[in-house]
C-alpha cells in the first residue's frame, strides 16, 4: 500500500492555535512597543512577528488597530485604578501611611522604567487623541482624589486639601521622571520624601 502523507491542520485547528494567545499577550507585547517608541511604534505586523504568529491571530482578538489602541488604553487605566486601590489610605496611622506612599511612588520609576515610559507615551498620545485624553484625565483625577483622602486623614483643613493633593501629585510625578532608571539613589528619594512630607504635615492645624 502507498504511504499516506501527513494531513495539513484543518482550518479549525489553525484557528484554535491562533486563539491560544490571549488579548493580554498582545497587549503585553504592545506595551513593549509603546515604551520603546510611543504609539506610532504600535504596528500589527511588528507585534505578530514579536509573538511568532501571523496577523490572523491578531484579528482573532481585535477588530482592528483602533480596537487594539483603545483596549490598551483601557487596560492601562484599569491597572492604575488597581494600584490606587492597593495604596488606598486606611487612616489608622496617617503619618506613617504618608511616608510609605511617598516612598513607594518615588522609588517606582527606578524599579520599573518601562512602566514610566508607557505612562509618558500615553500622556503624549493624549495630546492628539480624544480617548487617550479622557483616560489620562480619569487617572489624574483618581490619583488626586486619593491624595485628598490622605490629607483629610492627616487632619488638614478642607481649604488646603485640594491644593496639597495637587501639589503632592505633581511633585511625585516630576520626581519619577527625574529619577527614572537611577537605581541606588536612595538618598535623593529620601530627601524628596521628607520635603513633600514636611510641606504636607506643616499644613495641619495646631
Amino acid at each position: 500500500m502507498p504511504k499516506t502523507s501527513a494531513k495539513a491542520p484543518s482550518p479549525s485547528k489553525a484557528a484554535t492555535a491562533k486563539a491560544q494567545l490571549t488579548r493580554d499577550d498582545w497587549l503585553d507585547a504592545a506595551a513593549g512597543e509603546v515604551a520603546a517608541g510611543g504609539f506610532s511604534n504600535l504596528r500589527v505586523l511588528t507585534l505578530a512577528k514579536r509573538l511568532g504568529v501571523t496577523r490572523g491571530s491578531f484579528y482573532w482578538h481585535f477588530r482592528d488597530h483602533e480596537d487594539l489602541v483603545v483596549s490598551f488604553l483601557d487596560r492601562w487605566r484599569d491597572r492604575r485604578f488597581v494600584e490606587l486601590d492597593y495604596m488606598r489610605p486606611k487612616g489608622e496611622h496617617p503619618e506613617q501611611e504618608l511616608h510609605q506612599i511617598l516612598q513607594l511612588l518615588l522609588t517606582d520609576a527606578a524599579r520599573n522604567i518601562r512602566r514610566l515610559q508607557v505612562e509618558l507615551a500615553v500622556r503624549d498620545y493624549a495630546r492628539r487623541n480624544e480617548h487617550a485624553a479622557h483616560i489620562v484625565d480619569e487617572v489624574d483625577q483618581a490619583r488626586v482624589e486619593q491624595n485628598k483622602l490622605l490629607f483629610r486623614n492627616l487632619g488638614v483643613t478642607e481649604d488646603q486639601v485640594d491644593d496639597l493633593a495637587t501639589l503632592m501629585y505633581m511633585a511625585t510625578v516630576g520626581s519619577q521622571v527625574v529619577q527614572a532608571g537611577r537605581k541606588g539613589n536612595e538618598a535623593a528619594v529620601e530627601r524628596i520624601e521628607q520635603l513633600v512630607a514636611r510641606v504636607a504635615l506643616g499644613q495641619r492645624p495646631d
